[in-house]
């Protein structure tokens, strides 16, 4: 998913116009105002340090756009830089390849500009590639992508060697190449530069390989000065002992020997001649040996110095990152004790709290416990004098039921007994009763059959 999209305002403020994909990130040209911008998105492998946003911001070198603003965002950073119009280097040679001289004079000004982002306290660097080189109209070179090392997650692939091929060709190579044909269409000091700069990420190194170019470049060119074309290329030479002498048809023998005489003193001036020139150019060749070997001898001096200078800052600079690494170290250090002791703090204190609740728990189940036993006694003691109770009131009413039973059978004995007797006199009566209806049928009976 792209990061900027046109017509978006980026931070309120930059209105995007175009958008390019650019290595791991993008670039997009924006306007703010009657002002226009060239922001870049670049990815991070970590999370960029205050001090690596600063040091964008004082970055100071002609080469490299300025870094008007950094923001950070996830995982990312956003360069604000001036816009200014470029044509990418790659495009540019492509089609026109560079000469040899436009090669030395770029790779110089890209070599020192590397060394300047190596010295800096976080090292930074910049991707070897003529897509992150611009090409001005009036001629000068500007850098879009500088890296930090271990923070921005783009890393370089090219060599200097791979990368001034490039350049000669007009051809792209994603890769480093493994070595320069010996009949590749450059002079030979160029094709030793190129080998020489092949796997070679030494800024000193490959400068010192461009200072070996342009010393043999001179030395041919003062030859050439001297003798023209033979410094280049030996031409043939007709010597006195190789002269073909043609055949002579003299009117007299006489002028055929004059001859002969004037053309041996002509070579002798001639191979004298040849000899004082070949001294005057021995001389020569030896003064100027002298003066280059002067020249390289200062110029090593001012190099040793210029290298000790450099040393004794970069020296400066990494006792300076040193102690700078061992007190963010030790604040770090700090911080993380202190963190530890606040995190063992937290974790006493929730262990203490843990104990107390669960003292507090135990206690409050001891206690439930407790209550729960005095109750389950409570009850029991109530629930055995409700059984004593009831064991007793079911006595009391069994011995009020056994007296009511007893009462209730002597009453209806008693009734029983009455009913009896009554019976009994019933029984007597309706004895007597029928006795007397008996008594009385047999005295009709008898006065019937009297009378009858």
């Amino acid at each position: 998913m792209s990061f900027f999209a046109v017509g978006d305002r980026y931070r309120d403020t930059y209105e995007i116009e175009a958008v390019f994909p650019f290595f791991d990130g993008e670039l997009g040209i924006a306007r703010s105002g009657d002002q226009r911008f060239l922001l870049q998105h670049a990815q991070l492998k970590k999370q960029a340090p205050s001090r690596a946003i600063q040091q964008y911001r004082s970055l100071d070198h002609p080469l490299i756009l300025p870094y008007r603003e950094v923001y950070t965002e996830e995982r990312s950073l956003v360069f604000i830089r001036p816009y200014e119009p470029y044509q990418p280097l790659y495009d540019a040679i492509r089609q026109q390849p560079a000469s040899e001289d436009e090669l030395v004079r770029w790779g110089k000004s890209l070599l020192h500009m590397e060394a300047y982002l190596r010295s800096k306290p976080l090292p930074m660097y910049f991707i070897l590639d003529p897509r992150n080189i611009g090409l001005t109209a009036d001629g000068k070179l500007i850098v879009l992508y500088c890296g930090v090392r271990q923070i921005t997650a783009l890393e370089p692939s090219l060599d200097w060697g791979t990368f001034f091929y490039i350049l000669l060709t007009g051809e792209m190579h994603e890769e480093p190449l493994d070595k320069i044909s010996a009949d590749a269409p450059f002079s030979k000091p160029m094709i030793r530069l190129l080998q020489k700069s092949l796997r070679n990420q030494s800024v000193d190194s490959v400068l010192s390989q461009i200072e070996n170019y342009e010393r043999k470049k001179k030395g041919k060119g003062l030859l050439d000065r001297l003798f023209g074309d033979q410094a280049e290329e030996e031409q043939p030479r007709m010597t006195p002992n190789r002269m073909v002498v043609p055949t002579l048809v003299p009117s007299s023998w006489k002028e055929a020997a004059e001859r002969e005489r004037l053309e041996q003193e002509r070579l002798a001036r001639e191979a004298s001649e040849r000899e004082r020139l070949e001294q005057e150019r021995l001389a020569q060749e030896a003064a100027e040996r002298e003066r280059l070997e002067q020249e390289r001898l200062e110029r090593e001096a001012a190099e040793r110095e210029r290298l000790e200078q450099e040393r004794l800052e970069r020296e400066a600079t990494e006792r300076e990152r040193l102690e700078q690494e061992r007190l963010e170290r030790e604040a770090s250090e700090r911080e993380r004790l202190e963190q530890e002791r606040l995190e063992r703090e937290a974790a006493e204190r929730e262990r203490l709290e843990q104990e107390r609740l669960e003292r507090e728990a135990a206690e409050r189940e001891r206690l439930e416990q407790e209550r729960l036993e005095r109750e389950a006694a409570e009850r029991e003691r109530l629930e055995q004098e409700r059984m004593a109770q009831e064991a007793s009131e079911r006595e009391r009413l069994e011995q009020e039921r056994m007296a009511r039973e007893a009462a209730e059978r002597e009453r209806l004995e008693q009734e029983r007994l009455a009913r009896e007797r009554l019976r009994k006199e019933r029984l007597e009566r309706e004895r007597q009763e029928h006795e007397k209806l008996a008594k009385q049928f047999q005295e009709y009976m008898e006065a019937f059959y009297k009378s009858s």
